[in-house]
C-alpha cells in the first residue's frame, strides 16, 4: 500500500538512539556506542524494496553505472569474495610486475556522510519504477530521532 502511493508514515521515520555498553564496567562516554532503534515495519519494507527492486536493477542495469567491483551491495557476494578477488588480482599482477601496491580504505561510516541528493541522482540513472524511486526519495527525507539517556530523552529533527 505505501509503496504504491510512494509514501512512508511519519511514525516509521522515528528512531530512538540509545547507548549500549561496549565494556563491562563503564567509566567514560567512550564506553558506550549509540544504536538507532527503528520501527520493525520500515525495516521490513526497506528490505523488501531493496531485494525486489534495487538489487535486480543493479544486476541488469544498462546505465553508465558499473557495479562489477562492488561486493558490498551484491545480494549473493560476501566479504570473502572481495578478499578472493583482491588476492587473485594481486597474484596475477605479480606474474608480470616486480611489485604491486595495494591501497585499502575503510568506508564503514561512509553512509553517514552521503549526500542524499547525490544518492538520488545516482538512483535516477537506474531503471527503477517511478513509484519505487519516489518511495526512496520519501524514505531519505523527514526523519526524526530521539536520544534516550537512561530516563531522560531529548528529541531532534
Amino acid at each position: 500500500m505505501f509503496l504504491a502511493t510512494s509514501t512512508i508514515p511519519k511514525q516509521w521515520k522515528q528512531a530512538s538512539i540509545r547507548p549500549v555498553l561496549k565494556v563491562r564496567a563503564p567509566s567514560q562516554h567512550a564506553d558506550f556506542r549509540p544504536i538507532s532503534v527503528t520501527p520493525v515495519l520500515i525495516r521490513v519494507m526497506e528490505r523488501t524494496v531493496v531485494q525486489r527492486f534495487v538489487y535486480p536493477t543493479f544486476l541488469t542495469s544498462s546505465s553508465n553505472l558499473s557495479f562489477t567491483d562492488q561486493f558490498a551491495f551484491h545480494p549473493s557476494w560476501y566479504p570473502n569474495a572481495a578478499i578472493i578477488f583482491l588476492l587473485s588480482t594481486v597474484t596475477n599482477l605479480l606474474l608480470t610486475e616486480p611489485f604491486v601496491v595495494v591501497i585499502s580504505l575503510d568506508f564503514s561510516k561512509a553512509f553517514d556522510t552521503v549526500r542524499h541528493s547525490t544518492l538520488m541522482e545516482k538512483l535516477a540513472l537506474l531503471d527503477l519504477p517511478d513509484h519505487v524511486y519516489n518511495w526512496l526519495a520519501d524514505f531519505f527525507t523527514g526523519h526524526l530521532h530521539c536520544i534516550v539517556l537512561f530516563t531522560m530523552a531529548r528529541c531532534r529533527r
